[in-house]
């Protein structure tokens, strides 16, 4: 049953960035980030998107429960969005034991920049800690070198190989592998907050 209240109350602050939930007036920002050439052919689905489907698209995942977005600042900048979904039928991502995450840098500084993992160590910190997530599962195309290098460096192992490839995170793994990159990350960041918007 659908709320009329939008399902992502939540705003991340972590290793130097802030997660702040989508809303109405970021549509336009993220349609033209997904629609760089470079973005749009590392998705799944890689046709260019309208301003159409770009709005149709923001008022059916506000609402959604499965999924939560965020746009992603660095220094009071946009810089991208990141995501998850529940791939447990039937269950918010709040409540989901597996999560799909999603993330891309639509400012071409940040792009190839240790940043770029800022981002994904505030999320997957927020949803270990707050959610009942005890696994991430990514697919991504073996064709796209950068995802895969940087989706290892985060501590996934590939699963099932082919050109879509499965990879897999646990806690454990995840803990370990960051490591290096949390310390670097921690070094001018003010304390973590998550806080719930009124």
């Amino acid at each position: 049953m659908r709320s009329d209240t939008p399902v992502n109350q939540w705003e991340v602050s972590a290793f130097q960035v802030s997660l702040t939930p989508i809303a109405e007036a970021h549509q336009a920002q993220i349609r033209a980030w997904r629609n760089q050439p470079e973005i749009r052919q590392q998705m799944l689905a890689s046709e260019e998107i309208s301003e159409e489907q770009q709005q149709a698209w923001f008022k059916k995942t506000k609402y959604d429960p499965k999924q939560l977005h965020w746009v992603v600042h660095f220094r009071g900048r946009p810089i991208g969005v990141t995501n998850v979904k529940s791939l447990e039928m039937g269950k918010a991502a709040s409540q989901a034991t597996v999560l799909e995450p999603g993330l891309y840098i639509g400012e071409q500084a940040y792009q190839n920049n240790i940043i770029a993992f800022a981002p994904t160590l505030a999320m997957y910190d927020f949803c270990f800690e707050h959610f009942n997530v005890q696994q991430f599962r990514a697919i991504v195309k073996s064709s796209n070198t950068p995802a895969m290098h940087y989706n290892e460096k985060l501590g996934y192992q590939r699963v099932e190989e082919g050109e879509l490839c499965v990879l897999e995170l646990n806690v454990e793994d995840y803990r370990q592998h960051t490591k290096t990159i949390r310390q670097f990350l921690s070094r001018e960041r003010k304390a973590n907050t998550v806080k719930r918007k009124t």
